[in-house]
Order: C-alpha cells, then structure tokens, then sequence
C-alpha cells in the first residue's frame, strides 16, 4: 500500500464542509456506505480529492456543481450488476458513478459495489485473459504513433472502445474510405472523444 496521508480525514472534513448542499449531502452518504462496506478501508488524500484504499487505491469521490463523480479505480474488474457505471467516464481500469440527487443512492447496491470493489484488492486483481486481442490496422498504428496525444488517449480508453476503433478502420473497404475515417478518428482521439460520442 502506498503511503497514506496522515492527515486525509481532516482534509476530507474540509473538502465536504465547502461543497454545495447537494453535493455535502452525497458524499456524506458514499463516505458512510465505503465505511460500512469494510472497517479496514483506510482514508487518504491524493489529487486534492478523498481516496479510500486498502491494499491498493479503491475508490475516491469528487463533488461537482451538478454531479458527483465516485470512481473505482479497478472498476474494469468489476461486473457493475446494476449496470450504474457512465458509459461517458470510462478509462483503460477505472470505471465512474455519476450522482446528480441523494435520490440516485440505493444503499444496497452501492454497498454491493464497494463490497466488490473491496474484494478485488484484497485478492489483487485479475487481469482479463479471456478477451481477444484487438488487431490495430497499420494505417491506425502508423498513425497513432504519428501523434502522442491521440495514442495516449487511445492507449487508456476501455477495451471495448479501442476496439470500434479499430474496426472503423479495418472495415472501410476502400483505401479512399479508409483515410477519411483515420482522418475523423485520430481528431476524436485528439479531444479523447470515444466512438459513440461522437453521435451524441
């Protein structure tokens, strides 16, 4: 475990007493349902935000305007069996929660969540064995390797989103298509924007 801050409870105390209303409300709730879920969670205070770990990083909150966003760093390892987490916030291993009303916490599913989140650092992590490779067309690759931002943004997007990715490109039958979807791709992948998204 890395080292903790010790002082994080009381810069976590502070952090929730200068949140709005709305969002005070929330996080309250979540840091009560991470305590409940596991007595041995430790509090820490890492990028100016509350984190909860245990033999590695758990999870950790942060209290938006509108939102509350609660991300599972291991969150890809997680079977989200209420199907809560954004689709809009995933990354390579973490998986995110967007909370817009205290109304939005069903307790027994958030505490099914945490309990999971929990298990998994205390058995360390699985990594996915069972998921085919993804095969990057060269025209992709070439590109990719062309443009760091766009290749770090590919890089740490989720498995499947690599994927539409790459089948966007490998897809096109003609070469002329094939260029003018690389072309739209490595500009989504510019502003980090996934596949669907760019139907939205």
């Amino acid at each position: 475990m890395a080292k903790i801050n010790p002082d994080a409870s009381k810069f976590i105390d502070n952090y929730i007493e200068k949140l709005p209303n709305f969002s005070r409300e929330i996080v309250q709730q979540i840091r009560n349902l991470i305590q409940q879920a596991n007595n041995k969670v430790k509090e820490d205070w890492k990028w100016n935000i509350p984190i909860f770990q245990l033999n590695d990083m758990v999870c950790g909150f942060a209290g938006f305007k509108k939102h509350v966003s609660l991300t599972f760093f291991n969150g890809a390892a997680m079977k989200d069996m209420h199907t809560l987490f954004s689709k809009d916030c995933s990354s390579k291993n973490s998986r995110t929660i967007k909370i817009n009303s205290i109304k939005d916490i069903n307790e027994k599913q958030f505490l099914n969540y945490f309990k999971e989140a929990f298990l998994l650092s205390e058995n360390g992590v699985k990594k996915e064995e069972n998921k085919e490779e993804i095969l990057i067309p060269k025209l992709l690759e070439n590109a990719l390797n062309k443009n760091k931002i766009a290749k770090q943004n590919f890089e740490n997007m989720a498995y499947t989103y690599r994927k539409e990715y790459a089948l966007h490109i490998s897809d096109a039958k003609r070469e002329v298509t094939k260029h003018k979807r690389l072309e739209k791709v490595i500009f989504n992948l510019e502003k980090n924007i996934k596949m669907h998204e760019k139907y939205q």
